[in-house]
């Protein structure tokens, strides 16, 4: 199996028009091909033959997979309506970290950064 990079962005509002657009221009700095389900919650970025998936999802639906995070990072899951997931193979790892970074900060949201997983 390959190495996954992921970041967890932990956003603390509902994710909505405002945040969909500031991750849309994160997203376009990154000067590669962007695509985007109807909905926003769904994105692929392209870059350098690089597959970098971005998923927005209600905690609830990662509750499991981020319970150690929201304790590392002093948070509740109630703190915590939404989870922008940033993920792409090990080669893509300071992609993957620049991007959670910068949408941590245009979301102001809270993550550890990115991180090898399996």
């Amino acid at each position: 199996m390959a190495i996954i990079t992921a970041g967890h962005i932990f956003l603390k509002r509902p994710y909505g028009v405002a945040n969909a657009t500031a991750l849309k221009q994160v997203l376009q700095n990154q000067g590669s091909e962007l695509y985007a389900s109807p909905d926003q919650r769904y994105w692929e970025l392209i870059k350098n033959q690089l597959i970098i998936t971005i998923r927005v999802q209600p905690i609830t639906e990662l509750l499991d997979q981020c319970q150690d995070e929201l304790k590392l990072l002093g948070l509740a899951p109630d703190d915590v309506p939404e989870v922008i997931t940033v993920e792409g193979l090990t080669e893509s790892f300071d992609h993957c970290q620049s991007i959670t970074d910068q949408l941590a900060v245009s979301l102001s949201g809270v993550t550890r950064g990115a991180e090898h997983c399996h």
